[in-house]
């Protein structure tokens, strides 16, 4: 924990939360001349900002983010010749093992075109080009050339780097309690030190973003799951490209070895959220049920506990959870190495190297929540990327700066409110 604060200090802007998204956003405001402070409870992108598979790619966005993702490609680029974080513009391929998954990526590809960007639809012979290791009989694939891979930890040590020398005050180690209201407008945050005043303030707080909304009776629909990674140790002559499919997942790190996932693994447990959310989860979940798996442990009891500590003049002991670090779920990490190695036997005898889990914030429909707070000026929410903040990250800030500033917003924001959810009017009391 910092030292108790002496003065509440002002700034322009403060945000609660140091994950990419936090760190974006303050770096786009400093560019417009604005006092910003970024607070986070642990050590900035402790989360899922540094756990995540490390892509950034444009394949399979919802067609109201590709936008970001191609806005996001300059951005990332231009970074990459300021700091090495492992940024390589190697493509993206995303291979359909069947006829079914093929029609699918046909029909994204169809519905995308108009943004005019580079992706293209690959044969059998043409993946075999691109990808020798693969012995795999693939249905079809989209690449993209233009999309890239990075190293999450690398890259958010960076932008912590970048923010401080744009002057952005960082304060590791300090608890967000709730969201100051005075006057019906939203001016600071009280954390474990002291209060905090600003002009404008910013939930990006990724998983904890409800809880610290349920503070001043805000409804935020949204969930979490868990998704597991492994990397391996070197591995010489492996494909290039990342690696995308039903199967396994796949991309090459800097230091020689492969970060290994699977899509259609995540986990999520049965909370009391999960019962109260359920009417606007339901249809989604219904479209992705087989990239999801549900599971009932004492997570309902733990979170059912923990939620009472939150909300409205309660304690709302952030600073007990300095850290989210779940356990990988080692049995589908297993399953998904052995898929890989059948699919491609230069990985047979590799070793891996470590394995971790990280906890995503979803949302009903999968798209973040880049958005004022109707009910309090001053309040703004950037949260639930649903596992595409990192590669989007960078136009999301530069978006969520916009809309602080009142400028004008070419990225489309109007997808992105916190209002198409419907959950803070009549029905706000009821949760």
């Amino acid at each position: 924990m910092t030292k108790p604060l002496s003065a509440p200090p002002h700034y322009d802007v403060v945000l609660a939360g140091g994950g990419i998204i936090g760190l974006c956003t303050a770096l786009f405001l400093r560019e417009k001349g604005l006092s910003v402070a970024v607070l986070d409870k642990g050590r900035p992108g402790y989360e899922q900002s540094s756990r995540n598979w490390g892509w950034v790619r444009t394949i399979n966005q919802a067609m109201e983010e590709l936008p970001l993702a191609l806005a996001s490609r300059p951005l990332w680029q231009h970074w990459a010749t300021e700091g090495d974080f492992g940024y390589a513009r190697t493509g993206l391929l995303s291979l359909a093992q069947d006829q079914e998954e093929w029609n699918a990526l046909e029909n994204w590809l169809a519905a995308a075109r108009h943004h005019g960007f580079d992706a293209r639809e690959l044969g059998r012979s043409e993946i075999s080009a691109l990808v020798p290791q693969s012995r795999g009989q693939w249905a079809g694939a989209l690449y993209s050339p233009g999309d890239a891979r990075a190293e999450p930890d690398l890259a958010m040590r960076f932008l912590v780097r970048k923010a401080e020398a744009a002057g952005v005050t960082i304060l590791p180690d300090t608890a967000v309690k709730s969201i100051d209201i005075q006057g019906g407008r939203a001016c600071g945050f009280e954390t474990e030190t002291g209060r905090i005043s600003a002009s404008s303030v910013v939930v990006a707080a990724g998983i904890w973003s409800r809880w610290l909304c349920k503070t001043v009776d805000i409804v935020l629909p949204q969930l979490k799951v868990i998704a597991s990674v492994l990397r391996t140790e070197p591995v010489d002559g492996g494909p290039d490209p990342i690696i995308a499919s039903s199967r396994f997942s796949l991309r090459r790190r800097m230091d020689g070895g492969y970060t290994v996932a699977q899509r259609n693994s995540s986990i999520t447990y049965v909370t009391p959220d999960s019962f109260r959310f359920l009417r606007e989860f339901m249809p989604n979940f219904l479209k992705q049920k087989k990239l999801l798996s549900v599971r009932i442990g004492s997570s309902f009891v733990d979170e059912l506990r923990q939620e009472r500590q939150f909300g409205k003049g309660r304690p709302n002991p952030f600073e007990q959870y300095r850290a989210c670090d779940p356990t990988p779920d080692r049995k589908t990490l297993a399953r998904t190495l052995q898929r890989l190695r059948e699919d491609m036997p230069m990985f047979e005898k590799t070793r891996v190297a470590a394995m971790w889990a990280g906890v995503i914030d979803v949302v009903p429909d999968a798209l973040p929540i880049l958005s004022p707070v109707a009910r309090y000026p001053g309040l703004f929410v950037a949260t639930g990327f649903s596992a595409h903040g990192f590669g989007i990250g960078p136009a999301s800030g530069k978006l969520m700066a916009n809309l602080i500033m009142g400028e004008p917003d070419t990225l489309g924001h109007e997808h992105f409110t916190l209002e198409r959810f419907g959950c803070n009017g009549e029905r706000t009391q009821a949760r």
